[in-house]
This record gives structure tokens, C-alpha cells and sequence, in this order.
């Protein structure tokens, strides 16, 4: 008998018992994902608690309100890096597979996990526009650009029941290195509000150094191999089999567009991280009048 993986067990467990949500019209369940809306929503809460009262940050510093925001995100990434790992390690590597021959434990799992990024996603675009007055911030759009395309392509291996595979793979390497980059961009404006025998700034240049090393290295390195990988396996006739082709060629693109986006601060990080611990980020850098009081 197969031995179900722990981590798996558990979220299609917790899929399974929760609240089933269908789109009006279709057969596209939702429930999961309105109830990690509400979860990201809630930690963006505990967070706020805890930057202000605990922390002792003020709470109208815009500074402080994106601590809060890369908090909830670092949570986002822990949360989904294990389980993902464990679902790729359970499951032969091949991108374009289909789900229906995999084990219902594992459709259940997966399911949830996608649906846990899209709440996710969903929850920083809602957090993101009230934070603006319900309007879009000019450095907001690449973001909001980067939510849509991610779910645009979780949603589609869902319907299809294929590509999943491709799907959980670009989430990995690309949570990866979020708890490092969210770690270090809380640090950043912590020691700018704190004294400075603080902890933060103790652990500040450490963050900068380890988020810099790693993003530079998944960013030049591991995104680009991955994705010429997934990029053929989507041509091939196995994988046009599985996946339209028109739809491939949307994935192709949009998922060569997150990575190619991405280059500035893959060449900062490569910069960074060529610095050593002598930070770029310091108590005097200027971030510009969006995050002054």
C-alpha cells in the first residue's frame, strides 16, 4: 500500500473538510481559496498587532505597513515550500502531465495548494488597492502583473487537469527565495525606525547578503534552466497532447515574461551580493516620498 506523504495528507484533508464553493456556472471550486482570502487576511492582522504593539512601530509609517504586508508574505512561503516539495518528490518530474492518474490524496493536495497561492494573490491585490485609496500605484503594477499572470496559469492547469506539475515547480523556485527577499525587506525599514543597538540591526547586513546570494543564484541560474525545460516539454507532442498548443505558447510567454521581468533585481542582487556584508540598504537610504511620513 502506498504511503501517503505526511504534509500531502494533511492538505487534502483539509481541502476535503472544507466549505464547497462553485462559480456560478461552471464546475470551478473556489472555497479553498476564499478561505486563504480570509486566512492572509487574518495574519495581516496578527502581523499588524505585532509590528505595532510588540515591535512598537508606528502604524501610519508607510514603512511599517509594508513590514506587515512582507510578513504575511514570508507566512505565504512557508507555508506552501514544504508541501510543494513533497508533492514534486512524490510525483515523476514531467511538466505537462496530466492529474487524473495520480492518486486522489495527491489531486486533493495539489488542488489545494494552487488554491492556497490564488488566495493568496487575491488577498495582496485587495490589501494592495486599499492601501491606495482603491487606485493603483504606478510601483504596484508589476506586481499586479505578476498576480495575474500566476493566476491565469494555476486556474488553467485546473481546468485542464494537466501542466500542474509545471505549475508547483515555478511556485517552488519562486517561494524559494521569498522568505530570504521579505526577510530582508523588513530589515531594511526596521533599522531605519529602530535605535541602533536594536536586534535589526544586527541581522540586517546577514539578510541583505543571504537574500542577495540566493535570488542572484534562482533567478540566473536555476529560473531560466527550469523554464527552458518546461518551455520544451509544452512543444513536444506528449506535452501538446496534454496542453493545447495555443495555451503552451500563452504559458511559454507569460512565464518568460515573469523571469526576463525580473532582471532588475536579479542584477542588484548579483551586485549585492558581489558587496559582501557592506549593505546597499542603510539607515539613510531613500526610498522616495511614498514611504515617508
Amino acid at each position: 500500500m502506498e504511503k501517503v506523504p505526511s504534509l500531502l495528507e494533511f492538505w487534502a484533508g483539509l481541502y476535503n473538510a472544507a466549505p464547497k464553493v462553485i462559480i456560478p456556472g461552471t464546475q470551478f471550486p473556489i472555497g479553498f481559496t476564499i478561505l486563504f482570502v480570509i486566512f492572509f487576511s487574518s495574519a495581516r492582522f496578527f502581523y499588524t498587532y505585532l509590528h505595532t504593539q510588540v515591535f512598537g512601530f508606528d502604524f501610519e509609517n508607510p514603512k511599517t505597513r509594508l513590514m506587515i504586508a512582507c510578513s504575511t508574505s514570508l507566512t505565504h512561503s512557508l507555508i506552501l515550500i514544504p508541501a510543494l516539495w513533497q508533492a514534486l518528490r512524490c510525483q515523476p518530474y514531467k511538466p505537462s502531465a496530466p492529474i487524473a492518474n495520480s492518486p486522489k490524496y495527491y489531486q486533493d493536495a495539489v488542488t489545494a495548494l494552487l488554491q492556497v497561492c490564488t488566495g493568496y494573490m487575491v488577498y495582496d491585490f485587495i490589501f494592495m488597492l486599499a492601501w491606495n485609496n482603491w487606485t493603483v500605484h504606478p510601483d504596484d503594477i508589476a506586481y499586479i502583473g505578476h498576480h495575474i499572470v500566476t493566476i491565469a496559469y494555476m486556474s488553467q492547469t485546473r481546468v485542464l487537469g494537466a501542466g500542474h506539475i509545471s505549475a508547483m515547480g515555478l511556485m517552488l523556485t519562486g517561494e524559494f527565495t521569498n522568505p530570504m527577499q521579505n526577510t530582508l525587506a523588513i530589515t531594511r525599514f526596521a533599522i531605519q525606525m529602530a535605535t541602533e543597538d536594536s536586534f535589526w540591526h544586527f541581522i540586517h547586513p546577514y539578510a541583505e547578503f543571504i537574500y542577495a546570494v540566493s535570488y542572484a543564484f534562482f533567478r540566473s541560474v536555476v529560473g531560466p534552466l527550469q523554464i527552458i525545460h518546461i518551455s520544451y516539454d509544452l512543444l513536444t507532442q506528449e506535452g501538446r497532447k496534454n496542453i493545447p498548443l495555443y495555451i503552451g505558447i500563452i504559458w511559454i510567454i507569460m512565464i518568460w515574461g515573469i523571469i526576463l521581468g525580473s532582471m532588475p533585481w536579479t542584477v542588484e542582487s548579483i551586485e549585492m551580493a558581489m558587496d559582501g556584508l557592506q549593505v546597499k540598504y542603510n539607515e539613510t537610504y531613500n526610498y522616495g516620498p511614498r514611504y515617508e511620513l
